[in-house]
């Protein structure tokens, strides 16, 4: 299939091959503040800056999940930050409750420092935040990431793929045993020439490791620039630094072991109003899964509810974006944050944090209710 879609700046051209949801299902199209790479594709279905269902979000993980049920053990998933923090949670806890295993670990890369140095560092080169940091697992999860025999990527899309390649170069050595890497995102861009270099770089020589796709949506795009338009400056950081806070291993950062039968949901002491109310719950940065599953808990209860995250990537309106809010940095590094797309007043905003600090800074403009998120809980899926 052909498109073309108009967005502030230019024109983005796309050619599909392969659709499992149709693109327009699956994406919108905006204009980044962003000279390295100024368009933006838009995912309807990852609950980051456009709202979306839980339960839509949840179908995206199982579809993206089916193709693995089966692939060799231990497996580990690595969802890259900040876009895929929540996309590969959600693939991996599928996964482990499509499968009924209890060997599918997960972490994400993240932009923050812990205590410890990290194993670690690549570069996501058109990124407006450029490093990837990858942590050591926990003590309790370092047999089960030497030992995997599957490596999981995780992206949103995938357009040249160098970022999935230069982590899986990086995280092989540590990897002894693996034998398999799926490069999973929503939508892939390489043509066949491309997937297969990249695929060779990977592979053992001996056929000893496969490298396989995963995606909802093949194509290639072209983006052709409106004549005479300059590409807008990355945003200046904006936000005073906040000392004294690390980083949460225990949201991803270091990994997570997923239970076959799904993770909990935490529990949100919520006013008796939300009851009545529609609902938008509000992830917080790289802080994305444990927000989703309490949004898909609240929409288990029959309530009205739609869930997206804030981003660090600063989105010029028009085309996908109809809006967006600066929003405090949540972690208190001295950068900007952005709600894209934020709710009306006809939904009762709830949004979750790492930090319990951040629920104390002024919201000026923003009428939300704020929580520090819990550790994610493991157990029988469903409201506790």
């Amino acid at each position: 299939m052909q498109y073309a879609f108009t967005i502030p700046g230019g024109t983005l051209r796309i050619a599909t091959e392969r659709e499992e949801l149709p693109l327009r299902q699956l994406l919108g199209f905006a204009a980044r503040a962003n000279p390295r790479r100024p368009f933006l594709f838009v995912s309807k279905v990852l609950g980051r800056h456009i709202p979306c269902r839980p339960a839509t979000m949840r179908d995206t993980y199982r579809r993206l999940a089916a193709p693995l049920l089966d692939v060799p053990g231990p497996v580990w998933v690595i969802g890259l930050a900040e876009t895929a923090t929540g996309l590969g949670a959600g693939i991996a806890d599928s996964l482990a409750r499509g499968s009924g295993r209890h060997d599918i670990g997960f972490q994400h890369t993240t932009r923050l420092p812990l205590a410890a140095a990290p194993m670690l560092t690549f570069e996501e080169a058109h990124s407006h935040a450029p490093t990837h940091l990858l942590h050591h697992p926990m003590p309790a999860l370092a047999d089960h990431f030497a030992t995997a025999r599957t490596l999981v990527i995780v992206d949103d899309e995938i357009s040249t793929g160098q970022s999935v390649r230069r982590l899986a170069e990086q995280v092989r050595p540590w990897m002894p045993r693996l034998s398999l890497i799926v490069l999973v995102s929503l939508v892939n861009w390489l043509d066949a020439p491309a997937r297969e270099r990249i695929a060779g770089a990977l592979a053992a020589p001996s056929g000893s490791r496969r490298v396989v796709w995963c995606s909802l949506l093949d194509g290639q795009f072209v983006f052709t620039p409106t004549p005479g338009t300059r590409p807008a400056a990355l945003p200046a950081d904006v936000a005073a630094r906040r000392p004294g806070w690390a980083a949460r291993a225990d949201q991803g950062r270091r990994g997570l072991l997923m239970p076959a039968g799904g993770s909990r949901p935490p529990t949100l002491a919520l006013p008796p109003a939300a009851a009545s109310r529609a609902l938008a719950v509000i992830g917080t940065g790289e802080c994305a899964f444990a927000p989703f599953l309490a949004a898909e808990g609240l929409e288990l209860a029959g309530l009205d509810v739609t869930f997206q995250t804030t981003s660090r990537s600063p989105v010029l309106p028009g085309g996908a974006v109809v809006d967006s809010v600066a929003c405090p940095d949540p972690y208190g590094e001295g950068v900007g944050y952005y709600l894209h797309n934020p709710p009306g007043a006809q939904r009762l905003a709830i949004a979750l944090y790492e930090d319990p600090l951040a629920c104390a800074d002024p919201h000026p403009g923003l009428d939300w209710l704020r929580y520090p998120i819990p550790e994610v809980r493991h157990g029988p899926a469903g409201i506790p």
